[in-house]
């Protein structure tokens, strides 16, 4: 039966948070850099989505179901490859009034996306890209060797129109119901650092349109259809249907209360200066987010506290590492015995612990021996922001003291820009793996109850007593999952 039925549906889709689709190549200043279209706005590939899309529909519907909606290639039989029966298009970002960007914008075109509230922040990433920087410690608490790098963002709010299409034989398709439940699937995230925070999507709008070319009134919708992604004619709204998210995931917010100060993240943008006018040497990350009213008009892009899933995501997985060696009797001995040459070992988490392997996963090595050469993660931690005013911001001074003369030493005087008394609250999304051993939910569990019950801290100044919070763990399922549970 040929396929005579056309099904459409364009998606809005709005950043919860920073995206980082990068182009895999340097550009100079950072490791990687955004992909941007021709008119150097943010942009979201194609491939990039139908990736995602593929991935996902794989693991809920089967290999083979899934060769059959996005195609495949037969290496040994070409004859048996077909190509995909889905259409996915490039994500076309929208400015502030929700109308996307197509094409090469010239002329007046050019100067509204220049004049836009929330386009001229995005036409700006293009020299001078928000960045998030990123250090892999080791056992030591230093940076690991090689372990410097940084990312190019966009910041959160930033909306995005897609377009689905896909021919059937008949108007009632399950694939084509399949796929578009993905875009609700709480596991749906697009880029780079997804498990540390970046990459989160949700729907904002659904506008559908189904043809049937058999009967005159399709082919009359059909032949109306404009190119124009933003145009509406045919068009339905429609809403769609959501996943049963308990059997995929357990969530778990965390509400923290701070003891005294605390500073995640090293910023470039001061607040406050002192009596003298000196802004502090060492600040708190700020980010740009844009969020949108009730009536679908942004609000001007302002600056928010940032707390990245990174941070939290490596304070946790030291931790975790703790809590598993100690379950499993094994010790810094164990680990850290010189060998043959006398040379000291270093302890690599991520290599020697198999907790942290099944939780966070591992980076791919064709030198690993085993089946997995690398393998994703498990724990999704989401970038977390809280506003903040002039008075929850305080400057604290620091110098150092010669040890002979009690005087202050030499160019050893600097300033800090903490915050006080703000709330933050954080969100983890775990996927119910059944490689995830009773000892890993355990040693997840204490290392969030330490976190809750200030015995473990978050960004700088742990030494001086900052960054410790007291809170509580809210779990979607009441706990039955990280308790190891019947459900």
């Amino acid at each position: 039966m040929k396929p005579s039925i056309f099904h459409i549906t364009r998606v809005t889709l709005e950043t919860v948070t920073p995206l980082s689709i990068a182009t895999g190549k340097a550009n100079g200043v950072f490791d990687s850099s955004l992909v941007l279209d021709a008119n150097g706005l943010p942009t979201i590939p194609g491939s990039s989505l139908t990736g995602v899309l593929r991935h996902l529909y794989q693991d809920e519907h089967g290999k083979a179901d899934s060769n059959e909606l996005f195609g495949y290639q037969d290496h040994k039989n070409s004859e048996q490859s077909h190509s995909s029966r889905l259409q996915v298009s490039w994500g076309y970002i929208q400015d502030s009034k929700g109308n996307a960007i197509q094409g090469l914008c010239l002329g007046k075109q050019r100067d509204a996306i220049e004049k836009d509230e929330i386009l001229k922040v995005a036409l700006s990433l293009a020299g001078a890209p928000t960045s998030r920087d990123r250090v892999r410690l080791n056992h030591k608490g230093v940076s690991a060797d090689q372990g410097k790098f940084d990312r190019a963002v966009l910041p959160a709010g930033y909306r995005f129109t897609v377009e689905l299409s896909l021919w059937s034989a008949t108007q009632n398709d399950a694939q084509w119901e399949r796929v578009l439940a993905l875009l609700h699937h709480p596991l749906f995230r697009l880029g780079g650092s997804t498990r540390a925070g970046l990459g989160r999507l949700k729907i904002i709008e659904v506008q559908k349109l189904m043809a049937d070319l058999t009967q005159e009134k399709g082919r009359n919708t059909f032949n109306k259809m404009q190119r124009d992604i933003n145009s509406r004619v045919g068009f339905n709204l429609r809403k769609l249907s959501e996943n049963d998210n308990n059997k995929i995931v357990v969530t778990a917010t965390l509400i923290l209360t701070p003891n005294s100060y605390w500073r995640i993240g090293q910023g470039e943008k001061p607040t406050l200066s002192d009596s003298n006018g000196k802004t502090a040497d060492l600040l708190p990350k700020l980010e740009q987010r844009i969020k949108w009213k009730n009536n679908n008009q942004p609000e001007p892009a302002a600056e928010y506290l940032l707390i990245p899933g990174s941070s939290v995501k490596g304070a946790l997985s030291h931790r975790i590492a703790f809590h598993a060696n100690r379950f499993n009797g094994l010790w810094a001995d164990d680990y850290l015995e010189p060998d043959e040459t006398g040379k000291q070992k270093d302890f690599d988490k991520s290599e020697h612990c198999d907790v942290i392997q099944q939780l966070f996963g591992f980076a791919s090595d064709e030198q690993r021996k085993g089946e997995h050469k690398g393998q994703a993660g498990c724990v999704f931690i989401d970038d977390a922001y809280q506003t903040f005013t002039r008075t929850d911001l305080q400057i604290i001074m620091h110098n150092s003291i010669d040890r002979f003369s009690g005087s202050v030493r030499d160019h050893m005087l600097f300033s800090e820009e903490m915050v006080w008394g703000k709330d933050v609250k954080l969100c983890l999304t775990i996927k119910k793996d059944q490689n995830i051993t009773s000892i890993a939910k355990k040693s997840l569990q204490y290392a969030l109850n330490d976190l809750c019950q200030g015995r473990l801290a978050l960004g700088a100044g742990v030494s001086k007593g900052h960054g410790f919070f007291d809170g509580e763990v809210i779990w979607s399922d009441g706990g039955k999952w990280i308790q190891g549970a019947a459900e």
